[in-house]
């Protein structure tokens, strides 16, 4: 009787333990889930045109909101009913559950993201330059962080021109100077946001973008 009863102690305990393991399996599987939807619907619902490609913002179009975002509820308050030029984005437009989703993928990004974290960037380009690695793998941070949001991930356009195959017209050192003298809409970065060497890189970088 008392083997009986022990066996069926240790068969309850290796229940609980199952139903344990698949709780939190589930709940992994979940957060991943609604992290995966979260980005999809930052690019489909445009957020990326304003607030960049991974939250970072930009003088020109609109602020930073990652990484560590607002409150879920903070953002919803916003979103509904948003000040400045931000267009209001009704529930019918963009659910509280797709809210919630994209607030999830803003989470997930960290502080100073290294390119080869964020999926959306990596395409696998060759450089077509003679420069390092590094500097080339910086002027492609530098672009991520300051340029992408107006000029696109891989230099397609958006709110500013496309920059493909731009090195041939200007060359590299063109490309240098004009960041350093920007004409039209497109903001100073040099000296107070980007360093000479920031320039210097993010220009070899540009200089590869077919």
């Amino acid at each position: 009787m008392k083997k009986c009863t022990l066996l069926n102690r240790r068969l309850a305990t290796f229940a609980v333990a199952g139903l344990l393991l698949c709780a939190t399996s589930s709940g992994v599987n979940a957060a991943s889930d609604s992290l995966a939807r979260g980005h999809a619907l930052f690019l489909s619902k445009g957020c990326f045109e304003c607030h960049g490609y991974v939250g970072q913002g930009s003088i020109m179009s609109g602020p930073g909101i990652a990484p560590a975002p607002m409150s879920i509820a903070a953002m919803a308050a916003y979103v509904r009913a948003p000040k400045g030029q931000m267009p209001p984005y009704s529930a019918k437009i963009l659910s509280d559950a797709e809210l919630s989703d994209i607030h999830t993928y803003l989470e997930s990004i960290p502080a100073n993201p290294k390119l080869d974290t964020v999926a959306l960037l990596k395409d696998g380009r060759p450089p077509a330059t003679s420069a390092p690695p590094t500097a080339l793998i910086h002027g492609e941070t530098v672009f991520a962080t300051n340029c992408a949001a107006c000029h696109g991930a891989a230099g397609e356009g958006g709110l500013g021109p496309a920059l493909k195959r731009v090195a041939e017209k200007r060359g590299i050192d063109g490309i240098a100077a004009f960041v350093r003298n920007p004409a039209g809409a497109m903001p100073r970065l040099a000296p107070a946001v980007l360093s000479d060497q920031d320039v210097s890189d993010v220009a070899r970088y540009v200089a590869t973008l077919r």
